[in-house]
């Protein structure tokens, strides 16, 4: 095999794993759906370093009671305007529970009480909602780049060379 045929095969399967990757990521979402669980897209820096701006969480429904301290809760904050918040439950005052942010200083004013009470944090899939937070910010030159960006790594993952002689 010369070098451009080697060239050749490395391109395709560089481009077959990222390809693979992004795909897998952006579907996970729609595996927690069909598991019953709400994804909901990370806004805010408040969870930093646990949970980042552009994150998906997957939140599994889950009872009042079924919560234990430390675990990452979403729920919905009227503060916020009933804005769905992902926080830590750090205390647990009977069926309501005391929140904080982990990079916030220090509690939530309003406790969560069990019908704001969205679920827990099952699972969290990094970056996926970064585009949908672009979307957001009106910021089209970037999620124009990564559509662009992903449409030539799927042209890249054809057999046949782009160009031939």
């Amino acid at each position: 095999m010369d070098d451009e045929s080697w060239w050749h095969v490395l391109r395709v399967a560089g481009c077959r794993t990222i390809v693979t990757m992004v795909t897998t990521l952006m579907c996970l979402p729609v595996a927690a759906v069909a598991w019953g669980w709400s994804p909901s897209v990370v806004v805010s820096g408040s969870m930093e370093p646990a949970l980042s701006r552009g994150d998906v969480v997957a939140v599994q429904p889950v009872g009042a009671h079924s919560v234990g301290g430390g675990a990452v809760i979403a729920f919905h904050d009227d503060t916020h305007g009933g804005r769905l918040t992902t926080h830590r439950a750090i205390e647990r005052q009977g069926t309501t529970y005391v929140t904080k942010g982990d990079a916030n200083r220090g509690p939530d004013t309003m406790p969560v009480t069990p019908d704001k009470l969205e679920g827990v944090v099952a699972a969290v899939i990094p970056w996926v909602g970064v585009p949908w937070l672009w979307q957001e910010d009106g910021r089209w030159e970037y999620l124009s780049a990564v559509v662009l960006g992903y449409a030539l790594l799927l042209r890249g993952c054809r057999e046949n060379p782009l160009f031939t002689r």
